[in-house]
């Protein structure tokens, strides 16, 4: 009976913001992050996990919500309680980034001059000075993966930048000290060519943390072992992620780093009973990677893993559940 209660409850809600979609963009997305949380209490009254269990990481500042990896994006989180999820890189003039790609992403940039950018006009940030990169729009486009992400213009920001925006922006609005989970951008294929050799990177990123005083609240993962090598021997206070690649082996990947690091991250797909148990031997905390299927994530927090990469906030993936589920109801009564 609470079941079909809840299932009444939020088909109604779910009408309810549709209607506010006549209001407009911004209202919509505050008024479906309220409906969210409301259906996420609901729904943790039916032997779920609740929102509040969940450790999650902010993946490029929630880009789902908004811009990746900008400052904006990064407040909007840190609203959200959640950890600052984020990618660097390195300019040719040695200026720490914030940026997924190693060159502009045509899918998300506008031009200085106004025009969207061709595949053909890709550059490498690490052949270019940081003042021409910081002249280009990663904010206006729509993000076509996204498309109920808010769009205004941004920028691509230095690291220095956003720690300083980001810190003083918590100390505003009281909320807690920010967490930092900074993935070092490298390839071992395009070292000198997007990117500086691990240690000159790692010594680039360590300047700022250092600096910035935020050593206890980083932690720094990576595809790429060496960032994580250098690390661990010149700066062993870090703690340490290894991501995996998909469909690899935890013994083999820990042996290919040399070390047990502190956290380890990998698709959810490849997250079973095994390897949390494996994990739990080595005393590695497990991170579900980026994920936004919350189905998924309750499966796995059944495991007892609670922390996880995601591109929107927990009330968020519960009201994109609402709305897959809803539809698929729509489309069954249609059939029949």
């Amino acid at each position: 009976m609470a079941i079909i209660k809840i299932v009444s409850f939020t088909v109604f809600m779910m009408k309810f913001k549709k209607k506010l979609s006549l209001v407009g963009k911004p209202c919509l997305r505050r008024a479906g992050s309220s409906i969210s949380f409301v259906l996420g209490l609901l729904s943790a009254t039916v032997a779920q996990p609740s929102i509040d269990q969940f450790e999650v990481y902010a993946h490029r500042g929630f880009r789902g919500l908004d811009p990746e990896n900008t400052i904006p994006a990064m407040k909007n989180a840190l609203q959200q309680g959640a950890v600052l999820e984020f990618d660097l890189g390195i300019t040719k003039d040695r200026q720490v980034i914030v940026s997924h790609d190693p060159v502009l992403n045509p899918k998300i940039t506008i031009g200085p001059d106004g025009d969207t950018l061709s595949n053909q006009r890709k550059f490498s940030f690490f052949q270019t000075d940081y003042q021409t990169i910081r002249t280009y729009d990663v904010g206006s486009k729509p993000n076509p993966d996204f498309p109920q992400q808010d769009n205004y213009k941004a920028y691509i920001p230095l690291f220095s930048e956003l720690v300083d925006s980001v810190e003083a922006f918590a100390k505003n609005q009281n909320l807690p000290a920010p967490r930092y989970f900074i993935e070092t951008k490298l390839n071992v294929k395009t070292d000198g060519i997007n990117h500086p050799l691990p240690e000159e990177f790692v010594d680039l990123m360590m300047q700022i943390i250092k600096e910035k005083n935020i050593e206890k609240r980083v932690i720094v993962q990576s595809f790429d072992p060496r960032t994580l090598q250098v690390l661990r021997k010149k700066f062993p206070q870090i703690e340490l992620a290894f991501l995996a690649k998909a469909g690899t082996i935890l013994d083999d990947n820990l042996a290919w780093l040399g070390f047990t690091p502190d956290y380890y991250s990998t698709n959810a797909e490849y997250i079973d009973p095994a390897l949390v148990a494996q994990c739990k031997a080595r005393n590695i905390t497990l991170i579900i990677g980026n994920c936004n299927d919350y189905n998924e994530i309750l499966r796995i927090a059944k495991l007892g893993v609670n922390r996880v990469i995601t591109d929107y906030p927990i009330p968020r993936l519960l009201e994109l559940r609402a709305d897959k589920s809803l539809s698929e109801t729509k489309s069954s009564q249609k059939k029949n």
